[in-house]
């Protein structure tokens, strides 16, 4: 996987743009906006917690990597919790913001060297998949054993990061030039 910190950055940064929706702050404060962003691109990640707990069998569909980080599920669960939290018309566009989030979190593993692959298709299949160009080292489960190899890491990530981080500060100055009133 890429690290927690790689996976919050890019998700987050798809919320700076959003932070300028009107209907958005009916719902959260403008900081919210990508904070929310950026934990929903790091959730998937909580599929080790049931691999572990239940002692789900690696590869399995309910495993790291597969039913929970596929877009089917994410999107399910960024809508439906949009509109438990929203209870407004404002859902579909965080329900809308929430599954972009989250869906970078299994592009962003496809990227990595190492573990399986993403069931990435579900449900048409169940296959674990990578993308053909794979720069980003991959992040161990353990927090221990990232700090161990945090350098290298991190430093295949930053790319990443900083055209995320570019994209989304570019795409929010776009936006609120756009709704700025002209004299």
């Amino acid at each position: 996987m890429a690290s927690a910190i790689t996976h919050f950055a890019v998700a987050a940064s798809l919320g700076l743009p959003a932070m300028e929706s009107a209907a958005l702050r009916t719902v959260f404060p403008r900081w919210a906006i990508p904070v929310t962003a950026g934990l929903f691109g790091v959730a998937p990640d909580l599929d080790t917690y049931i691999m572990f707990g239940l002692g789900v069998p690696r590869g399995s569909l309910f495993s790291h990597r597969g039913f929970f980080h596929s877009p089917f599920f994410l999107a399910i669960f960024a809508f439906a919790l949009a509109a438990m939290v929203a209870r407004s018309k404002a859902w579909l566009p965080l329900g809308a913001l929430w599954t972009c989030a989250a869906i970078t979190h299994p592009l962003l593993d496809m990227l990595t060297d190492g573990g399986s692959g993403v069931v990435l298709l579900f449900p048409f299949s169940e296959d674990r998949l990578f993308f053909p160009w794979r720069p980003i080292r991959v992040s161990p489960l353990g927090i221990m054993r990232f700090f161990d190899r945090a350098r290298e890491i991190l430093l295949s990530e930053l790319p990443f990061c900083i055209a995320a981080l570019l994209f989304g500060s570019l795409a929010w100055i776009a936006r609120r030039r756009s709704i700025e009133p002209r004299p």
